[in-house]
């Protein structure tokens, strides 16, 4: 639960008006729009990150990301079943999870917004790895993913994705780059949040 208070500096002598259902239904309605907006740029932010490209394109898809410094792609590194959608179930939490919960009006004309999203440790929590279900892969998009240098991106019969399998010799220096992910897609709409809050109507 994300909540905090908006600034009521340019309505504290409105005491009155403050107080009246024309008041209050407009505030409401205000801040129902404006929400809306934070929320549709936080999914796009998502749909929209390069993680989520090039996850989406699948495991013939390029690293656009740079993840893997233009080696193969991360569906293939990070070992998807072929066919499988591993975005789709962090869309449809964000979706479904982030909405305006409620305004809350007080006494004295002040009120807060109270509004439910899914936290990042949640979205960790329903994006396991396919080799390691304890694990998040979207949490080692941001923390790291070890095997870069045992990564063969090539199609083989052995391998969940058709495209990718881990060798036993190193085939190369170098690791896998962390990128910002999820943890600052849900940062950044929390801070839109408390920009409304701070606005006054």
């Amino acid at each position: 639960m994300f909540i905090s208070k908006i600034s009521k500096s340019k309505i504290a002598n409105l005491t009155d008006f403050r107080k009246s259902k024309e008041y209050i239904t407009y505030v409401k309605k205000t801040v129902n729009v404006e929400f809306m907006r934070i929320k549709k740029k936080m999914i796009s932010a998502f749909n929209n990150h390069p993680v989520t490209v090039e996850i989406n394109a699948g495991p013939n898809a390029s690293n656009t990301s740079n993840t893997l410094s233009g080696v193969g792609n991360l569906y293939s590194y990070i070992g998807f079943e072929k066919g499988d959608q591993p975005t789709l179930p962090v869309l449809q939490k964000l979706e479904a999870e982030t909405f305006l919960s409620s305004v809350v009006f007080s006494k004295n004309g002040t009120f807060r917004v109270v509004v439910n999203n899914p936290t990042a440790a949640e979205i960790f929590d329903i994006t396991p790895l396919p080799w390691a279900k304890g694990r998040s892969w979207a949490e080692g998009i941001e923390k790291g993913l070890s095997g870069f240098g045992l990564y063969l991106n090539q199609e083989s019969t052995f391998s969940r994705s058709g495209s990718g399998i881990q060798v036993k010799n190193k085939l190369r220096s170098g690791k896998f780059k962390n990128v910002q992910y999820i943890s600052k897609i849900i940062k950044d709409f929390e801070k839109e949040i408390i920009k409304l809050n701070n606005q006054a109507f």
